[in-house]
């Protein structure tokens, strides 16, 4: 069995088919997804990668895309950053779209109202954020991890923190689904510590958990 996590950098293309196919299967709700493919790849995983406005990882085993995780050290600045130096691709990729697809601006609404919520005067010092995780379920089954001693969600959870590490990032915070059970078990797992408070500005109701470099495991 072949696998490979290949860390995503400004110096190197992304795999943008792939972080968009990961994407849709593992979070489909996701207010990114739902803002469409021309956002994801020619906006999102083109210009934000580029800039080094978020990182990550995706994963592979035998070739094919098994996981992935996105990074931000900036949490409540990367999006609109990205939104003042490329206002004309989003227009490109996003606005005009919607002249056909009026479906997407309630996902507009939300990315929105969560950008609106990133108050960066009540962001806490040196923080950062997982944006997205997952990992395909034929590859974090039991029986896949059993047989082949592979612990994709943790190996790509390494390299998201080391990153931000990296980026002097003391603390990281990731916002969960308030009723995703596995998830919140993952964290716990992991040393993470859950804030039960609703987070505003998410259309489903998702609470935060953080870790603290200082406690990592």
């Amino acid at each position: 069995m072949d696998y490979q996590t290949i860390p995503l950098s400004p110096s190197a293309r992304p795999p943008t088919p792939d972080l968009i196919q990961l994407h849709q299967t593992l979070l489909p709700t996701s207010p990114i997804v739902l803002l469409g493919e021309e956002f994801m790849g020619q906006f999102y995983y083109r210009h934000l990668i580029r800039d080094g406005l978020i990182t990550g990882a995706i994963a592979y085993v035998d070739n094919h895309p098994a996981g992935f995780i996105i990074v931000t050290a900036n949490p409540s600045r990367f999006m609109s950053q990205a939104l003042r130096r490329h206002w004309f691709s989003l227009v490109c990729t996003l606005l005009l779209p919607l002249l056909t697809k009026p479906q997407r601006i309630r996902a507009l609404w939300e990315a929105w109202q969560i950008m609106r919520h990133r108050n960066p005067g009540k962001q806490e010092p040196g923080a950062g954020e997982i944006l997205s995780l997952g990992v395909l379920p034929q590859y974090c089954s039991p029986q896949f991890v059993r047989q082949s001693k592979l612990k994709i969600a943790q190996d790509l959870m390494g390299i998201g923190l080391e990153q931000l590490e990296k980026q002097g990032i003391s603390v990281v915070r990731a916002i969960v689904d308030q009723d995703n059970t596995p998830a919140k078990f993952f964290y716990h797992g992991l040393g993470w510590h859950l804030h039960p408070e609703l987070i505003p500005g998410w259309r489903v109701p998702t609470v935060e958990f953080r870790l603290h470099f200082s406690a990592k495991p």
